[in-house]
């Protein structure tokens, strides 16, 4: 019998892990994607762009309750909690609470969507409880295990994978071709304010002008108004057409604005600039020209300071001469271009196994943290879709999801 697993998602981003890591795994395993009732639910293009690419199909998306996924209906030998960090802590709790201490036989794996360097105590304090955490890169790997060192009780096993929209080599090779395509990937939370953003459009719009021919695309993960991971205060489509409306840029602009699928814009010839989206790994996973903008930090707040020392470091000056760096091959090897073994898989499978022969086992402490977790964790999944909808509208903008 092939080994079985689930993965729960809750939003955009998460729904692209989920099912571009059950297409790693292959046919080989029984694969289920779940999608749970949350305020940043994807839309249905989201979801077919979440899926385009894999060996899956949207109609076979389970759009469930979290309280329904401990039902026998969806029992599996390993849950994949491919959610954000409050959903994940929900899934977890109730898997754990349903089964017994001893002989547990649903084993709970998680991993964050993209770049989760460095480590923060919040984002693993909501996934401590599985059984094991999946990073992307050494680097991350290294930062999570000094977390997981420096506390006490139950830590799951780090497991070292690979972002799985990314090809199972190592280096990728570099593409010769002319640059026809600039493509921009903003970052939702980054920069956080509205002058710099309006900064990368207009620099945009000069890039297109200075470069005639020059397809220039602003590839959204959401127009404004639509949900997403993480809430964008100050959406790039809307800030455009006030830019437009007020002149500062003509309108006959050269800038086209487009959402789906990354891979139907990252074709060849084309080249990628952000400030800090994963994007820009999908990028230098093709080959492509990439760009990290430092004009407003390379740090923590601005969430690229793994791209620290990568070469591909560059300002809105360079961007419109094309002035692209070269990835610095150390670099790639410890952040998220290291070569793919089999070992990973075979973790996976004996994992699997464990849970399927009942060999697992619950912290009774862990339980019981567990059951003092917040309320705001379970509210997320357990009201009404209308009320949903308005806590999106006025959710806060201070909040971090992880």
């Amino acid at each position: 019998m092939r080994p079985q697993i689930i993965a729960v998602a809750d939003s955009d981003s998460y729904l692209k892990l989920a099912t571009t890591f059950l297409h790693r795994l292959g046919p080989s395993w029984d694969r289920r994607v779940a999608l749970v009732r949350t305020p940043i639910m994807p839309t249905e293009e989201q979801i077919n762009a979440a899926f385009a690419g894999t060996d899956l199909a949207p109609d076979q998306l389970l759009r469930l309750p979290l309280n329904q996924l401990v039902s026998p209906a969806v029992q599996c030998d390993i849950v994949f909690a491919a959610a954000t960090g409050p959903v994940v802590s929900e899934l977890y709790s109730r898997i754990l609470r349903h089964e017994p201490l001893q002989g547990r036989g649903t084993a709970l794996i998680s991993a964050l969507p993209g770049v989760a360097y460095p480590a923060t105590q919040r984002g693993w304090n909501y996934r401590r409880p599985g059984d094991a955490f999946i990073c992307h890169s050494h680097a991350e790997a290294r930062d999570f295990s000094f977390l997981s060192e420096s506390a006490k009780g139950h830590q799951p096993t780090i497991m070292v994978g690979k972002l799985p929209f990314l090809s199972p080599p190592g280096f990728p090779a570099e593409s010769q071709a002319a640059i026809k395509r600039l493509v921009f990937a903003p970052q939702a939370k980054v920069p956080c304010v509205r002058e710099e953003r309006e900064r990368i459009l207009i620099a945009l719009e000069r890039c297109a002008r200075l470069n005639p021919g020059l397809d220039v695309v602003v590839k959204l993960r959401a127009r404004a108004g639509e949900p997403q991971t993480h809430l964008e205060q100050f959406p790039y489509d809307e800030i455009f057409q006030e830019l437009q409306a007020s002149g500062r840029i003509s309108g006959s602009t050269h800038l086209r604005f487009t959402t789906g699928s990354m891979a139907e814009v990252l074709k060849p010839g084309s080249a990628l600039v952000t400030v800090s989206s994963t994007a820009a790994l999908e990028s230098i996973d093709r080959g492509l020209p990439t760009m990290i903008l430092r004009d407003f930090g390379v740090s923590e707040e601005m969430i690229n300071i793994v791209f620290h020392g990568s070469g591909l470091l560059g300002t809105l000056d360079d961007l419109q001469l094309l002035n692209f760096g070269t990835p610095n091959k150390p670099w790639l090897r410890e952040n998220y271009f290291h070569r793919m073994t089999p070992a990973f898989s075979q973790s996976l499978q004996v994992l699997a196994e464990r849970a399927r022969s009942a060999q697992l086992s619950t912290d009774p402490e862990l339980l019981s943290e567990l059951r003092r977790r917040p309320l705001r964790h379970s509210i997320r999944t357990a009201l009404p879709q209308p009320v949903l909808r308005t806590l999106l509208k006025i959710r806060g903008m201070g909040r971090k999801v992880t």
